[in-house]
C-alpha cells in the first residue's frame, strides 16, 4: 500500500474522531441534567465546547485540506444497479447474524437496555447521528446531486442502515456493555474494538486483499471501533451511532 493510499484513509479517520467528539459534547450537555449526576454547572460548557471546536476544526480541516472528488454529473455512480432485492438480501443476512444473540437476550430477559438502546436518549441519539452523518459527508466527498439522487445509492443506504444497525447493536451494544461491567473503560473500549478488527479479517482476505493492505484496514477498524465506543460511552444509545456508520459505509 502506497503513503497516498494511505493518506486517503484520513478522511473516514476524521468521521471517526468527529463523531466520537459530537456524542461527547452531547453526553456533557446531558450530564448535569442527569439524577445524581456529579459534574459541576460551571465545567460543562467547557465540557461542550471542547468537544464541539475539535469536531468543527477536524471537519474543516479536512474539507479544506484534503477534499473528496465529488462525482462529476456525468459520472458512473457506485452501485448505481443496486437495488431492491440487493436491499432485502443484505438486510435478511443481518438479521440472521443478530438473532442469536436477540434470543439470547430475550432469554435472559435483559431487555433493549442490553443491546444499547433506550427511549430517554432516543432522539437526542438520533439527532446527533444526523448530524454527525452530514459531516462525515462533506468530509468523504460524495456531496454531489448525481450521487444522491441515484436510486442505487439510496437502496445501498437502506442495506447499510442494516450493517449498521447489527454491527452496533453487538459491538457497542450487547459487547461493549458486557465488557464495561468485567474491565476498565479504556480496557473495555480497546477490546471491543479489537474484536471488531478482528471480525473483520476473513472478509478482507476472501476479498483477495493483500495481508499489507488488510493490516492496515484492521488498523482503521480498530480506530473505528475505538472512536465508536468512546462515542457510545457519551451517547448511551445505538441508533444515532448506527446512522453515522451507515452513511460512512455507502460514502466510502
Amino acid at each position: 500500500m502506497t503513503a497516498a493510499e494511505i493518506m486517503a484513509q484520513v478522511p473516514a479517520l476524521a468521521c471517526m474522531v468527529v463523531t466520537a467528539a459530537a456524542f461527547t459534547a452531547a453526553g456533557a450537555w446531558r450530564g448535569p441534567r442527569d439524577p445524581g449526576g456529579g459534574d459541576s454547572r460551571r465545567r460543562v460548557p467547557w465540557k461542550v465546547l471542547v468537544p464541539v471546536i475539535l469536531g468543527a476544526f477536524v471537519t474543516a480541516a479536512v474539507v479544506l485540506l484534503a477534499p473528496g472528488k465529488p462525482t462529476s454529473p456525468d459520472a458512473a455512480i457506485p452501485h448505481a444497479s443496486y437495488g431492491p432485492g440487493n436491499a432485502m438480501f443484505q438486510l435478511a443476512i443481518n438479521a440472521a447474524l443478530v438473532a442469536p444473540f436477540v434470543a439470547w437476550v430475550a432469554w435472559r430477559r435483559s431487555g433493549a437496555a442490553a443491546f444499547g438502546v433506550g427511549k430517554p436518549d432516543l432522539l437526542p441519539s438520533l439527532a446527533v447521528g444526523a448530524c454527525v452523518s452530514l459531516a462525515c459527508i462533506a468530509m468523504l466527498g460524495p456531496v454531489s446531486g448525481s450521487f444522491w439522487s441515484s436510486p442505487g445509492t439510496w437502496w445501498l443506504l437502506v442495506a447499510m442502515l442494516g450493517v449498521g444497525a447489527s454491527e452496533e447493536l453487538v459491538f457497542r451494544g450487547l459487547l461493549l456493555g458486557s465488557l464495561s461491567k468485567r474491565l476498565p473503560r479504556a480496557a473495555a473500549e480497546a477490546t471491543s474494538a479489537a474484536i471488531f478488527a478482528a471480525v473483520h479479517l476473513p472478509q478482507r482476505l476472501a476479498s483477495g486483499m493483500a495481508m499489507a493492505d488488510a493490516a492496515v484496514s484492521l488498523s482503521v477498524l480498530f480506530v473505528w471501533g475505538w472512536c465508536y465506543a468512546v462515542a457510545m460511552r457519551a451517547g448511551r444509545n445505538v441508533p444515532g451511532l448506527a446512522l453515522v456508520h451507515a452513511v460512512t459505509n455507502v460514502c466510502v
